[in-house]
């Protein structure tokens, strides 16, 4: 394991995320739930904007075990599209900045990749793309897929085997 940090910033500077390592991989996703909880998110006040010209949501995928919030955990608070959805959008309630999507299931979290003081992460595969936005242009610089690509699959069971082994 790489023993980098990173630091995910809200925009006033209140709420700060460190995570260690490389990112489990650099998504775009344009799927329906993304493009609902942006919008519910973009409507609260002064909240900045989170999708992509493309229509999808950046993230940066890390592994649970190697994020911590080191600073304003009090001032994250959670949105759901249902109270019954599995995923939820964490956001600073200091200046309603989205900070990453938390599939309760699973074993990482969807980082807003806006939100990284050094994004240099590449954005490697856009996902979901049968769901963009009518009239919006596909950018052709990362392989685009309409579902969950194999290569996507894959690095999450590896990081997952990775958590289990403690790599």
């Amino acid at each position: 394991m790489s023993h980098t940090t990173a630091i995910s910033r809200c925009h006033c500077g209140a709420v700060e995320l460190e995570v260690t390592g490389s990112p489990i991989l650099g998504a775009a996703c344009h799927c329906d739930d993304c493009q609902a909880g942006a919008r519910q998110i973009e409507q609260l006040d002064n909240a900045p904007s989170i999708l992509d010209a493309a229509g999808g949501t950046p993230y940066l995928l890390y592994r649970k075990d190697r994020v911590r919030c080191p600073q304003g955990d009090e001032k994250l608070v959670e949105y759901k599209l249902k109270n019954t959805s599995p995923t939820s959008r964490i956001v600073a309630g200091c200046c309603n900045t989205f900070m990453y999507l938390d599939f309760q299931r699973g074993h990482w979290l969807s980082m807003h990749r806006a939100q990284f003081v050094d994004a240099s992460w590449p954005l490697q595969v856009r996902i979901q793309t049968r769901f963009k936005p009518e009239g919006s242009a596909m950018p052709d610089n990362v392989p685009a897929y309409s579902a969950y690509p194999f290569k996507l699959i894959g690095k999450l069971v590896a990081a997952r085997l990775a958590m289990l082994f403690k790599r």
